[in-house]
């Protein structure tokens, strides 16, 4: 949001760690406190302590001056080479960047030293590797054929999923299941699996939540189920995925600005 009577220098310069709170160095966000010499310190540090613990001054007073300072200052994603445009408060940065889409995720592959955003990992995976690549819609079954490794599977929305099939002998074969994403943040999405093995036999599979990985530790290896193998080697699968609409309704500007809000009452 434009603040009025804004202003914006170019080639400015500026020690961020001035707006950090000097007790536990975290970003400075409302509500702010002073001592009566002016020593700032945020608000969780000033209900834990008595005194300023950097001159002999006891009592804190609001400080509405610094919190409008810090209201004022935007800085960019640090992802921002991975495509994110985002803006926000200095004091929101971290809690952005833990959640932004264009945090790097990483190939899975021994030796391959490739990250970059989720977006770019399917070309990737099949340019470099030639993984198999398929893609689906939620909500619609599609054929997919088990064979051992990796499988990429691209939703209509750009989410990005890795399936591992490995042997599990002499069972047949173990599938496990990520969600491609920077963080592990609670996954909106769920997937049924329903596979034939001989005539008659239908078996179903559920995982009610996808585990999302950046895949810093490797392909997925806590399998959801167990295929048994075939007779004359070939098992055919029908898949199906579920996305959680109401996770979708999740708006980070909204949040900052009720967070904004939210202090401003105390």
């Amino acid at each position: 949001m434009e603040l009025k009577g804004e202003t914006k220098l170019e080639g400015v310069r500026m020690a961020m760690g001035a707006f950090d709170c000097p007790i536990c160095y975290e970003p400075l966000m409302p509500p702010i406190y002073q001592c009566g010499v002016g020593h700032l310190i945020c608000n969780s540090c000033c209900i834990r302590l008595n005194k300023c613990p950097l001159c002999p001054k006891s009592a804190f007073e609001r400080c509405f001056g610094m919190e409008r300072v810090v209201e004022s200052i935007e800085v960019p994603c640090c992802f921002a080479e991975n495509g994110c445009t985002k803006k926000m408060a200095y004091f929101n940065k971290k809690k952005h960047e833990k959640a932004c889409k264009h945090g790097p995720c990483f190939c899975p592959e021994p030796g391959c030293g490739f990250s970059g955003p989720a977006a770019k990992l399917p070309d990737h995976f099949t340019d470099c590797h030639k993984w198999p690549n398929t893609a689906f819609k939620y909500y619609v079954q599609f054929g997919l054929r088990l064979q051992p490794g990796p499988h990429v599977l691209r939703a209509q929305d750009g989410t990005v999923f890795l399936m591992n099939v490995v042997a599990a002998e002499p069972l047949g074969h173990a599938i496990s299941l990520v969600c491609v994403q920077p963080e592990a943040t609670n996954s909106p999405f769920g997937c049924s699996k329903v596979f034939s093995c001989f005539t008659d036999h239908c078996q179903i599979s559920t995982v009610a939540t996808v585990r999302c990985s950046s895949l810093a530790d490797g392909p997925p290896k806590d399998a959801f189920c167990v295929v048994p193998k075939a007779s004359g080697g070939r098992t055919m699968s029908r898949m199906s995925w579920r996305k959680d609409d109401e996770d979708e309704s999740y708006d980070e500007d909204e949040e900052e600005d009720n967070d904004s809000d939210n202090n401003k009452k105390e």
